[in-house]
Formats: C-alpha cells, structure tokens, sequence
C-alpha cells in the first residue's frame, strides 16, 4: 500500500492564508465595533470605519475562498489540478459599467445628506460596488483566453499576493522611510544645527495643536521646500516603484520555473497586481464624507496602473526562467517601474497642489494641477492599450482542425 506524499508547498501556502485570515479577521471585528461606538456617541467617522470593516471582512471571503482549493491540492484531489479559465464575456463591460457608475451617483447622493445612518448602512456596500467589478473587468480584458493554469496555483497565487506579498513591500518600504528620516536628522543636526533647534522646537508645538489650517501654516514653510518636495518625490515616484514591482509579483518568482509559458506569466502577474489593487484600494476607501465618490472613483486608474505593471514583470519573470531572456525581464521590470513612477509623481504633484493655497502658494493649483491630471489621464490611456495590446499578443490562436494532404488517406 502507498501512502501519498505530503504537498508540502500547497500546505506551507494554507498555513499562510489561515494565519492571514485570522489576523484580518480581527481587524474587521476591531473596526466594525469601534464603527457602532462611533455612530452612537456621534464621533468620528462611523461610516468610514464600517467602510474599512466592510474591506477586511471581504478580504476574509477571498482568503477562505482561496485556502478551499489551496486544501484540495493538500488533500491531493484531482479536482486541484483543473486548468483555471476566467470567465469573461463582453457583455459583462456593460453590466460592470452600469453597475460603477449608479453607486457612485447613489454613494454620492447619500454622502451629500450627511445623514450619519444612512451612509453607514449603504457606503460600505457601494464601495464595494465601485471598487471590485473593476478590478473584475480589467483581469477579464487582460486574461481573455489565456488559460491560467492549475486552479489550486491560481487561487495560491491570489491569497499570497493579498496576504505575506504586501506586508513584505510594507515592512520593507516602512524600514526605508524611516532609515531615510533618520539619515535626513542627522545630517541636519550636523550641517544646520541652527534649523535642527527650530525643528524640534515646531516639534513641542504641533504636539498640543490640534488645528489643520494652523498645523499647514506651521509647516508651509517646510513642504514647499525644494529638496524636501524632491526627496518625497523621489521616495514615492522612485523607491517604493522599485519595491513594489519586485514583490507584488512574489507568487509569480516561486512558481516561476512551473508556470507554463511567458503568456500565463503575464496573465498570473495580472492576478498579483489585482490582489494589491484589490487589498489597497479597499482599504484606501474608508472616508464617509463627501469626498467618497471623488475617492472611489481615482481607485479604479491605480487598479489598472498596478495591474498592467504586474502583468507586465510577470511576463518577464517567466521568460527568464523558462527562456532565459533575462534582458527582457530588466525591460519588463523597469518599463513596470517607469510607468508606476510617473503616476506616482503625478499624484504627489497633483497632492501637493491642493494644500498649495494653505501654504501660501495658491498658484501650484493652476500651473501644475491640469499638467498632472493631463498626466495621469493619459497614463491611463496608455496602459489601458498595453493591456490589450499585450493580451491579443500573447494568447493563443483558437486551433484550426488540420486537413490532410490531397489524397492522404485515400486507398
């Protein structure tokens, strides 16, 4: 009698998304409950946190979703290793369309009244109205006839990428942040003790300052810095593009040398990217205010920036172990890097133009505001092509039934 051998990479992936499941689990519970407090005692933002509870809580389903066929392939079932086909069809656009665009006037309409209740109960389902299909809409577009591969690696590969793949890039985008902070005290201390003083002195202040237009006021004269706007641009536009791009992909670089072919890359470095867009942008949503349409609706051009890019290295991180083109994953990975970087700065422009008039330069708003916007729309417009453009390159040709040679076969 022989005993099947343990799946040890399907279980170590299960013993992951369990724990990832629990620990999220928690934080839904966590806000849900502050969520009630705050609508009773009438502060905060009530609605806004259910919005995040709302998020986790269906990061949770995905996760339980994923752990039920990572554990077939565990429990060495034959069910595990099904290619994995997305379903899509074109009238799925008109639908996901029709349903995006009646929450958002409808999340907007509650916003505006203000009606605490109101936008607690509706928000946090519209949000995931607006948020998911999507999300939804461009794996199809992206995907559309590309087989996957086996399920039980699909669905891994999606609970990794929402699960160790991000805290990874957090832990490690955390670590450089604050090492650059470091770096930036000391060197001030030492070149210009002087402004060191004032720094700390701002410091004692704005522990006991509870007013935004004040605390803006306080430091105006510090974010229109140049070298400080230039560090944060290079941090965000630069630094975390390099992080993010290498380790969004994690799933795609363990299962690179099993994935089938560069296409399938593509199409599983698709799947990690909507895993972190997915992950994000829930969680980036979690505003009650009037500002929820305005905040829903942006997510959807970080969804297909992180999507494309994704899809992009993982197209790369296949060809180099299954072709050894390593040249084109550096081009995959910088074109993916390059292209996150300049959304990235666009935002930060775009950002630091808004508080522009709190800090006594009204004019970022109109010389840099439609330049960025300009920007984005038309990194949009592009990336939205390179994601059909790469899908009608890549995916295979329905095959034609082979017709013999001119009297092959006749007796």
């Amino acid at each position: 009698m022989q005993t099947k051998k343990t799946h040890w990479t399907s279980l170590l992936i299960l013993i992951v998304l369990g724990l990832s499941m629990v620990f999220v689990l928690l934080i839904a519970l966590g806000l849900g409950a502050n969520s009630i407090v705050s609508l009773f005692t009438e502060e905060g933002d009530p609605a806004g946190q259910m919005i995040g509870a709302f998020a986790f809580g269906f990061e949770v389903l995905i996760l339980l979703l994923c752990s039920w066929f990572v554990l077939q392939k565990t429990l060495g079932r034959e069910q595990a290793e099904i290619p994995f086909v997305f379903p899509f069809a074109g009238w799925q656009i008109i639908v996901v369309l029709a349903l995006i665009f009646g929450s958002v006037i409808l999340g907007g309409i509650i916003a505006y009244t203000e009606i605490a209740w109101l936008a607690w109960i509706m928000l946090p389902i519209l949000t995931l109205f607006v948020i998911v299909p999507p999300i939804w809409l461009l794996f199809g577009i992206g995907t559309n006839g590309i087989e996957l591969g086996p399920r039980w690696r699909v669905f891994g590969i999606l609970g990794l990428s929402m699960s160790i793949g991000p805290l990874i890039m957090i832990v490690l985008e955390g670590v450089l942040l604050l090492g650059m902070i470091i770096v930036g005290i000391i060197m001030v201390a030492i070149l210009h003790p002087a402004l060191f003083q004032e720094i700390l002195s701002l410091g004692n202040i704005l522990k006991q300052e509870t007013s935004e237009e004040v605390i803006l006021k306080l430091l105006a004269p510090y974010i229109s810095s140049p070298i400080l706007i230039a560090t944060a641009i290079g941090y965000i536009s630069l630094l975390v593009p390099l992080i993010e791009e290498a380790f969004k992909p994690l799933a795609v670089w363990i299962f690179a040398k099993k994935i089938e072919s560069p296409a399938q890359g593509f199409a599983l470095g698709i799947l990690s990217g909507a895993a972190f867009a997915l992950l994000e942008s829930l969680n980036a949503s979690g505003d009650g205010s009037v500002s929820w349409p305005v905040i829903v609706s942006v997510r959807a051009g970080t969804s297909l920036l992180h999507m494309t890019a994704s899809g992009l290295v993982g197209w790369g991180i296949v060809s180099a172990f299954r072709e050894k083109r390593i040249l084109r994953f550096f081009a995959a990975y910088f074109g993916a890097v390059s292209i996150h970087g300049l959304w990235n700065a666009c935002a930060v422009g775009a950002g630091l133009s808004v508080i522009g008039e709190a800090i006594g330069k009204p004019e970022w708003i109109f010389n840099f505001i439609p330049a960025m916007l300009g920007g984005m729309f038309v990194l949009g417009v592009g990336m939205f092509a390179v994601l059909i453009a790469s899908n009608k390159k890549l995916r295979k040709p329905p095959s034609s039934p082979k017709i013999p040679p001119l009297g092959e076969g006749v007796q």
